[in-house]
């Protein structure tokens, strides 16, 4: 795309996001919002408007460079510099395509075999949210999922299940629109509910539960040929197929209410985990809030009777000055790290950022303004003691100049 295209499109870019499309004209605003939210609300929608004709743009160079270094490559024009980098990329699409196979393979071989490759617990991303989140928290939301499902997959011993809860055009609309280019539904040892984690308490303890099992047993028996059923949904609308994929309130194969019971993870639990345990399945709170919203997990898990506990992070991290709430992927993390190592200190120093370690500001203003203080005071005992030991020098130095004197006398 040329820069004038670019301009047109700020220009529209501009016209959407002006006061009109904000529920009025530009002398008024919707009821309840101020100048500076008006504002605000103008720019996002201005970004947002620029993202794919930015994103465009972007691809258009790529690919014309892509294309400029395969030429210089096979008439050997190209720089050793560039040479290098063509190789370079080339190298990183094979080991790409290579990783991708592996994992298709891996994915095939059949993620609900007994072969005790698989931790048999089970987590739980509850993401009753939506609601609570801006735009950007959205974003960053359905990102973290992202990195969950990808740290499990690469993970020495990954989690059997992983359940997502509150996940629906109905219950969570905006982060179900940011996941449909996630190809959610393809992912490996997922599932996902449009019922809340309320649901799954009420399944595990339920003395239906059996009779359910039983139930998911023949629907998985008599599975239709997936062939077949691709053929049938091709004529569907997106969505429509993508609520196929959703399956609840059946629990994954391999979580019973006999053997499985849940534990909602909080913060602001009073219990600490000294282990993880296969009979349990492990809650977490699936909302980016910047830590605006207290107790909320913590409340709700009460509210629905669930059990709590927070991970030892305080037991075994002593120098973490910074707050201890933590993303949801960094939760996932030091879950499958434990798991793979079965040391809660290893876990978090291989999950949490090292700058989280470092002292915050105003802890360093105090150690700073301590150390001064200290300093002070021992240079003033310093001084001190020079000047005791001059007055000393000067007490014996008198006493022999007078003793001198006596003896000249």
């Amino acid at each position: 795309m040329d820069e004038e295209s670019m301009m047109n499109a700020s220009s529209e870019g501009n016209v959407l996001a002006g006061p009109s499309s904000l529920g009025g004209s530009s002398n008024e605003r919707p009821e309840g919002m101020s100048k500076n939210a008006m504002k605000r609300a103008a720019k996002q929608a201005k970004m947002e408007a620029m993202k794919p004709l930015k994103r465009a743009a972007e691809k258009a160079r790529r690919k014309e460079r892509a294309a400029e270094l395969s030429k210089g490559y096979k008439e050997g024009t190209l720089s050793e510099k560039d040479k290098e980098i063509y190789e370079k990329r080339k190298k990183l699409e094979k080991d790409r395509k290579a990783e991708k196979k592996k994992f298709r393979d891996k994915d095939h071989e059949g993620d609900d075999d007994d072969s005790g490759e698989c931790w048999n617990g089970g987590v739980v991303i509850d993401l009753g949210f939506d609601e609570l989140m801006n735009e950007q928290e959205i974003n960053s939301m359905s990102s973290q999922i992202g990195f969950c499902y990808s740290s499990n997959r690469i993970a020495p011993k990954p989690i059997k299940s992983i359940i997502h809860t509150g996940f629906s055009p109905e219950t969570s609309p905006r982060l179900w629109t940011k996941m449909i280019d996630r190809n959610w539904d393809r992912w490996s040892r997922s599932y996902w509910w449009k019922e809340d984690v309320g649901v799954i308490h009420s399944v595990l303890s339920s003395d239906e539960e059996s009779k359910r099992q039983d139930r998911v047993g023949m629907q998985i028996d008599n599975a239709p040929d997936q062939e077949n059923e691709n053929e049938d949904k091709n004529d569907q609308d997106k969505h429509i197929q993508l609520q196929n994929h959703l399956t609840g309130p059946t629990l994954p194969p391999g979580l019973t209410q006999t053997k499985h019971t849940l534990i909602y993870l909080s913060a602001d639990a009073e219990e600490e985990l000294e282990t993880l345990d296969e009979s349990h399945i492990y809650v977490i709170g699936g909302i980016v809030d910047r830590n605006r919203y207290k107790n909320l997990c913590q409340n709700k898990a009460e509210k629905l009777g669930i059990r709590t506990a927070r991970l030892p992070i305080g037991k075994f991290i002593d120098n973490l000055p910074t707050r201890k709430v933590l993303t949801v992927n960094q939760v996932f993390d030091i879950l499958l790290q434990y798991i793979a190592q079965g040391d809660w200190q290893k876990a978090f120093e291989t999950v949490i950022p090292q700058r989280k370690f470092h002292e915050s500001r105003k802890a360093k203003f105090e150690h700073k303004k301590n150390d001064r203080e200290n300093e002070v005071r021992e240079e003033d005992d310093e001084r001190e003691r020079t000047e005791d030991r001059v007055a000393m020098v000067e007490h014996i130095t008198k006493g022999k100049d007078e003793e001198e004197d006596a003896m000249n006398q």
